[in-house]
């Protein structure tokens, strides 16, 4: 992959080349937007498999850490319309969204709030 751009956040998650969980494919496609880039991705190791804080979806929880606070309702109310819910337990218990659709779907929202498409 030489220019991150160009693929969904998804292609590195469950990779066998990356091996990224949902939160870590998120970060490391948006992670020149974030405050410590180097460690973002290693940082979100945690996240994924529904262990990011308060349960939250892994996906989300990276995208939250890049977008602007003024934003962040507007970007979890987006999201929530497109996967069903807030938490990883529900999105994936509940409304059987897979985690590569909350994977994109934090990517084609930043890609929204961040570079304003």
């Amino acid at each position: 992959m030489t220019d991150k751009s160009d693929k969904p956040a998804s292609a590195t998650f469950r990779h066998p080349q990356y091996r990224h969980n949902c939160a870590q494919a998120v970060a490391y496609k948006w992670c020149e937007f974030y405050h410590t880039p180097d460690s973002f991705v290693k940082d979100m190791e945690a996240c994924g498999s529904g262990r990011a804080p308060e349960g939250v979806c892994g996906a989300l929880f990276a995208a939250l850490q890049i977008v602007p606070q003024p934003e962040r309702e507007t970007f979890i109310a987006e999201f929530v319309s497109k996967t069903g819910a807030l938490t990883c337990a529900e999105i994936k218990g509940v409304h059987r969204t897979p985690c590569p659709v909350c994977v994109d779907t934090a990517d084609a929202l930043l890609a929204k709030f961040i570079r304003h498409e």
